[in-house]
């Protein structure tokens, strides 16, 4: 071994799973692997260690013990699947069944998972029996444990179980009072997180910058959460700094936001990116690269986090020049063109106009994942370039870039505005039957739309009518739109029956239909409608659409 440098501080630096493999190799060579306990455990709980890799390493140990065991069970942890749930739980099985006793460590890896599978009926199930397990083995009065179990019913959204946990709890530290009320946040139940909060305070416990943060995020009034803050003096905290710009963004409150930023003394790269971010939000694009020019002349580099909100806000406005220049700040600064900086300035681009510039952004970008293809896509279905967006779609497949449900949408969107029917029919097979995904009424919707557009009303109404939840109200005033087209007054009456069914009423219903009515010259069953609508709606004014792009300063 390399002198000098002790077998766990390799394995603690080691950055990539190649690292482990070569670790594996010089473990194996010196006989560390698998005769001595605390390296070989070390190898085992690598976050870097894939779970089927983890479980090969495990297997090789001839007689685990019980620091073997957890070790595998906090690799496992690391890797929420039904896959690591299944393993861990024959892990426990193999410790309870091989072992004398086990120990409080062997049950919070597998906690933890069942709280990052919260959504699954199965992990909160064996999260239930472990409590149950926990209460058995007598680790119940564990101060750590208990913060596990009150996190895991957190995540599961019983907080009536979390709070009997955090209650039955003989002592409370720092990390039980933040974990339920940021449950309390979570489950939207703002006035028993403040509540809670309160209880902390009266506790005698020191508030901490987490259960500070919990209550900025919880919907609470900001004045009242920034004068404590102020009266505790924990304004000068930059977590405490930008979690305020955030709830101050999120309410409208650009100028309260930019105050809290001024007033803090120490500002770092979280704290310029979340006051950029809210410049952006509020589309004041000027004061967001003003921002950044300054962040820069104090030393701090930008960020693709500091750009990404930007360029969004520059294609959303189509400020073109503003979109260029964040793009030069980011080949100054030597920013990687990463996929979510490479997304975003294809997006601006497109949504400014400028096809050619979001082709040259994606053809730099290293490693292109469906996010960055579906972008592709949906900028040229926008900029009509129908061909160039199958093309494409085509090229993702053959790389074996595997679509998602937004690829489809977006390719349905193209295929819809450029009139292509037999390609959206096919694309829609295709989703379900080769990608195994299942469209949703958005999808639905773009089909509909398309058929609509196409004159082919009839085979649109059965479609829309085969659908398992009949639809939605969007997809039926698409195809009343079309029945407007094309003059087709007795489906067109038929798809208003089924919105009024639905309870969907909207104004521009009648006012649809009785366009329809008017392109057959059918004056009087225009008056019969009006008649029928005087109650339920008046005269309406439609708000013209417009758009703009900058294209010079």
């Amino acid at each position: 071994m390399p002198p000098g440098k002790p077998l766990t501080a390799l394995l603690k630096s080691a950055t990539q799973p190649e690292h482990l493999l070569q670790l594996h190799a010089l473990m194996l060579k010196s006989s560390h692997f698998p005769h001595h306990a605390f390296p070989t455990a070390r190898l085992l709980a690598s976050p870097l260690a894939p779970p089927a890799y983890a479980l090969s390493l495990f297997a090789a140990v001839p007689r685990p013990t019980l620091f073997h065991h957890t070790a595998i069970l906090r690799a496992l942890s690391a890797f929420p699947s039904a896959d690591s749930l299944a393993a861990s739980l024959s892990v426990l099985a193999s410790a309870r069944a091989r072992l004398p006793a086990l120990d409080e460590f062997s049950f919070q890896p597998l906690l933890a998972l069942c709280a990052k599978m919260h959504d699954g009926a199965e992990a909160a199930s064996v999260g239930k029996q472990l409590h149950a397990l926990v209460l058995r083995y007598g680790f119940l009065d564990v101060l750590s444990l208990r913060n596990v179990l009150c996190h895991f019913y957190c995540c599961c959204g019983s907080m009536a179980d979390a709070r009997r946990v955090f209650g039955e709890m003989p002592e409370k530290d720092a990390i039980s009072w933040n974990t339920v009320i940021g449950g309390y946040v979570r489950a939207e139940d703002v006035g028993t997180a403040v509540e809670m909060f309160s209880a902390l305070r009266w506790s005698g416990m020191d508030v901490s910058v987490t259960a500070l943060i919990n209550l900025i995020g919880c919907g609470w009034p900001g004045e009242s959460v920034h004068g404590f803050c102020i009266k505790a003096g924990f304004c000068i905290d930059v977590k405490i700094a930008a979690a305020m710009i955030g709830m101050y963004v999120r309410d409208g409150s650009v100028e309260c936001a930019a105050k809290v930023f001024h007033e803090t003394t120490r500002r770092d790269l979280v704290l310029y990116n979340c006051m950029v971010d809210g410049y952006a939000k509020a589309e004041r694009i000027q004061e967001a690269m003003d921002l950044i020019e300054r962040m820069r002349q104090s030393g701090l580099r930008p960020s693709s986090g500091t750009l990404v909100g930007v360029l969004s806000a520059c294609g959303a406005s189509g400020t073109l020049p503003a979109g260029r220049r964040v793009h030069e700040l980011a080949l100054e600064a030597g920013l990687e063109l990463d996929t979510a900086l490479g997304t975003a300035l294809m997006d601006m681009y497109f949504k400014c106009g400028c096809p050619d510039e979001a082709v040259l952004v994606f053809d730099a970008l290293h490693n292109r994942d469906v996010k960055a293809w579906t972008t592709m896509i949906m900028g040229f279905g926008v900029n009509g370039q129908s061909g160039d967006a199958i093309s494409l779609f085509c090229k993702m497949e053959e790389e074996g870039v595997a679509p998602n449900e937004v690829t489809f949408l977006a390719l349905l969107s193209t295929c819809s505005h450029g009139g292509l029917v037999q390609e959206g029919k096919e694309f829609l097979e295709r989703m379900v039957h080769h990608h195994s995904l299942t469209p949703s009424r958005e999808h639905y919707g773009c089909v509909i739309d398309l058929l609509g557009r196409a004159g082919r009303l009839d085979e649109a109404y059965e479609l829309i009518r085969s659908i398992a939840s009949r639809g939605d109200a969007t997809g039926w005033r698409a195809l009343l739109a079309a029945c407007r087209v094309h003059g087709n007054v007795k489906l067109g009456r038929m798809v208003q029956a089924q919105l009024d069914a639905m309870g969907h009423y909207h104004p521009s219903d009648a006012i649809q239909l009785s366009n329809t009515y008017a392109s057959e010259g059918r004056w009087d069953e225009i008056a019969r409608l009006r008649d029928l609508e005087a109650q339920k709606i008046s005269v309406a004014k439609k708000e013209a659409g417009c758009a703009s792009v900058v294209v010079s300063c």
